[in-house]
């Protein structure tokens, strides 16, 4: 597996000290397709980061799924309401392909090290998710299937574009399934011609 220090590097720099300080608190991981990592229910008090492998976090709305975020390497993954208020999470995280990375305690860690390293990570983690939050709530705001589509494939990663079965993408985008594939068709005709 990559280094957990090269993984964060696009999010968090950390020092030697700072990757010698979090390795007791790490461990390699692996999940199957529809594996959870983090169930609806219990309180998050670990993270996952990734070094392969797509996620999605979703929530249960009138008896469906309803995608909120997608993840791909590099990301962490966890449900970060639950992780900052110590609440059972509202929001189930699962792998959608084979998932590799590393499981840390950070919990632990804040409580054995707290301090700037720990504070870092906190705003690292709370900036991503915020992103990741705002991609979606502008992309609610195209009021029609193929627009929110346009927007998802211009500002998602490649890898959660080509590799997110439609379902999911379709969930996300607050569409119909059927919608979804009739876009795709649509713009796979334009780019043809």
């Amino acid at each position: 597996m990559v280094d957990v220090a090269s993984l964060l590097a696009p999010h968090l720099l950390l020092s030697a000290e700072d990757t010698q300080l979090l390795a007791p608190y790490r461990r390699p991981v692996r999940f199957s397709p529809g594996e959870v990592i983090f169930r609806e229910g219990a309180v998050c008090r670990e993270v996952v980061v990734l070094s392969a492998g797509l996620v999605r976090a979703y929530y249960h709305h009138e008896a469906r799924e309803v995608n909120l975020r997608f993840l791909n390497a590099p990301s962490v993954v966890l449900a970060l309401a639950s992780f900052i208020r110590g609440t059972p999470a509202e929001e189930t995280l699962e792998a959608v392909t084979e998932v590799t990375g590393y499981r840390s305690r950070l919990a632990d860690f804040q409580d054995d090290h707290p301090g700037e390293l720990a504070e870092r990570m906190r705003r690292v983690l709370a900036e991503q998710h915020y992103l990741s939050m705002e991609r979606r709530l502008r992309m609610l705001q195209w009021k029609s299937a193929a627009e929110r589509y346009e927007y998802f494939v211009a500002h998602m990663d490649a890898d959660i574009v080509q590799g997110m079965p439609g379902y999911h993408v379709a969930s996300y985008l607050g569409v119909a399934p059927e919608s979804l594939s009739r876009v795709r068709a649509a713009r796979g005709r334009a780019r043809r011609s």
